[in-house]
């Protein structure tokens, strides 16, 4: 019997997802609407530390053979994305929170092609573990909200390795009120 938007800003400030339903113009008005379309859909930043090396591979139908990808996504867009570069050729480790099972067929469907692995980033051991494999990645995607994997790793996860690609998924932008907020895709 509550209104949706307390519904909504109550399970905001306990870390839960539940989002009203709003018309394209109510979005489009919203602080939050408003600041997720300040920027581009798509973002591409050039790096200062590059490396400059490059490995295509010999392969013209697997042309990311030797790339190495670490995949920290869930749901659906990352795991998506790193399935058609593992389709590519790229060697591509996904990791998972031993606390937050994925859907098991979405977890195959999306998993095709990828090495999985679980890792709990609350401990000393999963977050040296995870600092170990973000130095050897070639290509970093990750789809949680900003400054979640940076909190629980210590350290700034794109800066791990110099020159590293980082794709990066958020459900509400960059910026605006909600960009702190957790989310994924289908909401």
């Amino acid at each position: 019997q509550l209104p949706a938007a307390a519904v909504e800003d109550a399970a905001a400030v306990h870390d839960a997802i539940a989002v009203r339903v709003r018309t394209e113009h109510e979005w489009a008005t919203s602080a939050q609407g408003r600041g997720a379309a300040a920027g581009p859909l798509v973002r591409i930043l050039a790096r200062s530390d590059s490396a400059g090396e490059t490995r295509p591979g010999g392969d013209p139908a697997r042309p990311l053979t030797g790339i190495r990808v670490l995949d920290l996504t869930r749901v659906i867009a990352g795991p998506v994305a790193a399935r058609a570069l593992a389709l590519l050729g790229a060697d591509v480790l996904r990791v998972d929170p031993p606390a937050l099972p994925e859907i098991a067929w979405q977890h195959a469907e999306n998993g095709q092609g990828k090495r999985t692995a679980l890792l709990d980033l609350r401990t000393a051991r999963g977050r040296e573990t995870c600092r170990r494999l973000l130095a050897d990645a070639d290509v970093l995607l990750t789809g949680y909200r900003p400054g979640a994997l940076d909190a629980l790793i210590g350290a700034p996860v794109h800066q791990a390795r110099p020159g590293v690609v980082h794709g990066r998924v958020c459900a509400w932008g960059w910026s605006g009120p909600w960009a702190p907020r957790r989310g994924f895709d289908s909401i």
